[in-house]
């Protein structure tokens, strides 16, 4: 299992390095996420989505069982956050920070490397889903944090419009409808998304700043915590209840199990959220991520049947 992770946090260490040695400086590293996020992770979305038959590679039982429970710790998070009477800032990025996951950006790589083709297309199907439900779920708890007044309009359409989004759910669309692109179409979408999980890694790694661990200590390790060990911990014994292939468990389990999306910490700060501990989630929880995985990935595979 270990050597199946690795590979996948050596690039994002690549990434940080190549920030360091001057390589990539804030700009181009900046530059390298967008170009990743609006471009190669739709394209390998588009492809992998769409191209996937919908009856046979869509398990609404594990869309249904992450959704929820995304949903559900989405909720769980905000009301510790009011119960523990976060400051306004704070309370909605600690609730987006434990729930929202990487999933194209680290999810995809490490399920790729441990569970191969086959359970990339069932995590991109799952995550055609949840994509948008993350995307939508983190606006209204940011915004409940700030009052909640006005704005939604705004914030609803640059969802609808994310480039993953729209990858995601035109993919579904395709998929419905057993799409075949023509031969050119196929193979370039399959070097532009072949470009996105190296990409998204070398992008993450080099944005990655640990200056943004200051100050923010307890709301970080209870948000670390929840979206590390309890979420991905409710998905494992959910979906083993509900007696779903093996494959499909540990898919969920490794969806879950994702690190804070690096995409919280521009949307926290633009709405109005606590910079310091949307950033400190993202590296703290993506640095925690590399035992989580190996960790869950070795739980699924000893509970696996026979």
């Amino acid at each position: 299992m270990v050597a199946n992770v690795l590979p996948a946090f050596l690039v994002l260490g690549l990434g940080a390095l190549a920030r360091r040695w001057g390589l990539l400086n804030a700009q181009s590293a900046a530059g390298l996420n967008r170009l990743t996020a609006n471009v190669a992770l739709p394209a390998l979305l588009l492809l992998t989505v769409g191209t996937s038959p919908l009856a046979s590679g869509f398990s609404a039982p594990l869309t249904g069982a992450t959704t929820l429970l995304v949903v559900g710790m989405g909720v769980a998070a905000f009301v510790v956050a009011r119960l523990l009477r976060l400051p306004s800032a704070q309370r909605g990025v600690f609730s987006q920070a434990a729930f929202r996951g990487n999933l194209a950006y680290m999810a995809f790589p490490v399920i790729l490397a441990t569970l191969g083709e086959e359970g990339l297309r069932r995590a991109a199907l799952t995550s055609a889903v949840l994509i948008p439900v993350m995307n939508f779920l983190a606006v209204v708890v940011l915004q409940l944090a700030r009052g909640g007044s006005g704005g939604w309009g705004k914030w609803a359409w640059a969802v609808m419009t994310n480039p993953l989004v729209l990858g995601a759910n035109l993919g579904l669309v395709l998929s419905a409808i057993s799409w075949q692109p023509w031969v050119w179409l196929e193979r370039t979408l399959k070097i532009v998304a072949d470009f996105a999980l190296p990409g998204a890694l070398l992008a993450l790694g080099a944005q990655l700043e640990v200056e943004k661990l200051r100050d923010v200590r307890g709301p970080l390790f209870l948000a670390s915590f929840a979206k590390l060990v309890l979420l991905p911990g409710a998905g494992f014994f959910l979906l083993r209840a509900l007696e779903l292939p093996t494959l499909e468990v540990q898919v969920g389990v490794m969806l879950l199990a994702s690190p804070t999306a690096v995409a919280s910490y521009p949307v926290a700060v633009e709405m109005g959220g606590d910079s310091r501990l949307a950033g400190a989630a993202v590296l703290v929880t993506t640095a925690l991520a590399f035992p989580a995985f190996v960790l869950w990935g070795m739980a699924c595979a000893v509970s696996a049947p026979g």
